[in-house]
């Protein structure tokens, strides 16, 4: 039976950071850190799939590893893997100074930024299409 409340719960986390994200680039804020926002948005919102199906939430925070799985129980655009990858480096790369470090553009983020909504609300639907 799925676990519906846990699943929510992981999905309002993910709102507020979708919610942060989409405060800082109205105000044109720095995009690295709205990068971030991005990233934990899709890390939660596809965490709630693994609480949904009470699957024991993975210890990562490698979208590409948690995107896997959400394909395997929502249909999602499975060429958007490169988006996934981008997002996912944004967690790695924007985090800490060092050779790595990166400041995304901000049409990448803009772009970046409506992909997480798109996916939170289609996991949104999938959590909630059993009421």
């Amino acid at each position: 039976m799925p676990n519906q409340a846990y699943a929510l719960e992981w999905l309002n986390l993910a709102k507020k950071n979708l919610d942060t994200a989409r405060l800082l680039i109205r105000e044109n804020h720095y995009t690295d850190s709205i990068a971030l926002e991005i990233h934990q948005t899709i890390e939660k919102s596809f965490k709630a799939v693994f609480a949904y199906h009470s699957i024991a939430i993975p210890r990562t925070h490698s979208l590409t590893i948690l995107f896997r799985f959400v394909c395997e129980k929502i249909q999602i655009d499975k060429s958007k893997i490169d988006a996934i990858i981008v997002i996912s480096d944004y967690y790695e790369t924007d985090r800490y100074p060092g050779p790595r470090y990166i400041v995304p553009i901000r049409e990448e983020v803009e772009t970046n930024f409506k992909y997480a909504e798109e996916l939170y609300l289609k996991i949104l639907e999938y959590l909630t299409s059993s009421i």
